[in-house]
């Protein structure tokens, strides 16, 4: 089967692989349809997460069609449509139990190699893709939601849904989203179910700012002055009562902690490459709360149904679709900005 592998030198190519097969009788076999680049793909393209290595299949977002299940499998059956979660765990630990299971010890990303991936699953930007404990895994797609917006839930409206709900917003506040990429989009979505009275949007690109625009938030310009400026002049001096922080930029950080209101919380799910200077001596007399996670995985069926109801629409953030064989011209708009992209799918 064809496949996107990380090649050596920083690069990604696609490749002839062996086909995806049944491992477990708690697997499920999917013919992918429809599979998206994260930034995260583009961090391990080019070797800044560590142990994955060259010949892996990578990617971690997909939706596709399920061909096969192993004995045990009780929750879907072949040809059902469905989402994947980006990571599987066990189900079982403490964590899990918990309803948090991205501190599953035992969590698997795909295309995460040895280091990542302890289940052996390979990446999902390929024709085929195991998924092991397909039960925990999989979500079907309701007929009313299309392809091309299932693949952005079980990821980025998960992530961005974790960030709004670890700030716990609350009806009637003000909620600053920093970092308007797919993420960050869809954190402005999220925010508005849990009934904020603004939600502003920081970015410097007019595409990301249309969007967010587009989503009901107020675009504040980077190119405009300083965002902690615009922040408090919009909300009379006092501060947001949430900052969303998707961008994973040490500045963005800084500017995020000088926004936020006396006992506001900064939730930070953007993916920092360096380490952040944390004032705590200023921050601890005004009761800041700073949280952080990538996501919780718990979220998806939740977010299938406000997409099947209509609550949330999230393909505006998708576009750009490419072949898995233009696979390497894809990755090269995605991470280098090109032709306004936000999301970028691949289709077999």
């Amino acid at each position: 089967m064809k496949a996107v592998v990380l090649a050596d030198g920083n690069r990604v190519e696609v490749a002839e692989v062996p086909d995806a097969r049944i491992q477990r009788s708690t697997d499920a076999l999917v013919r992918m349809t429809v599979a998206a680049i994260c930034m995260t793909d583009v961090h391990i393209k080019n070797g800044h997460i560590p142990g994955i290595a060259p010949g892996t299949v990578i990617g971690h977002e997909f939706v596709g069609v399920v061909e096969e299940v192993g004995s045990a499998v009780t929750s879907v059956k072949p040809g059902d449509r469905v989402d994947s979660i980006p990571a599987v765990s066990c189900g079982v630990c403490p964590a899990c139990r918990a309803a948090t299971p991205q501190n599953c010890p035992e969590l698997s990303m795909y295309g995460g190699g040895e280091a990542m991936a302890p289940m052996g699953n390979d990446g999902v930007q390929a024709e085929l893709v195991r998924v092991p404990l397909a039960d925990l895994a999989l979500c079907a797609i309701p007929d009313n939601v299309p392809d091309e917006q299932g693949v952005l839930i079980g990821d980025m409206l998960s992530t961005g849904y974790h960030a709004a709900n670890e700030a716990r917003i609350q009806t009637g506040d003000a909620v600053v989203v920093s970092g308007c990429g797919p993420v960050g989009l869809c954190a402005i979505l999220a925010a508005w179910q849990f009934g904020p009275r603004q939600v502003f949007a920081i970015d410097m690109f007019d595409n990301r700012l249309a969007v967010a625009e587009q989503f009901g938030a107020v675009p504040i310009d980077l190119r405009a002055g300083d965002p902690v400026e615009q922040v408090l002049a919009a909300t009379g001096g006092r501060g947001a009562d949430a900052v969303l922080e998707a961008s994973g930029n040490s500045k963005a950080f800084q500017s995020a902690i000088r926004m936020i209101r006396r006992f506001g919380t900064v939730s930070c799910v953007g993916l920092f490459e360096d380490p952040v200077e944390f004032p705590i001596n200023t921050l601890i007399y005004h009761g800041v709360k700073v949280v952080m996670s990538l996501g919780n995985l718990s979220h998806v069926p939740r977010l299938m149904d406000l997409a099947k109801h209509g609550r949330v629409d999230v393909s505006p953030i998708a576009t750009h679709a490419f072949a898995l064989d233009e696979a390497v011209a894809a990755y090269d708009l995605f991470e280098n900005h090109k032709d306004q992209c936000l999301k970028v799918l691949l289709k077999p």
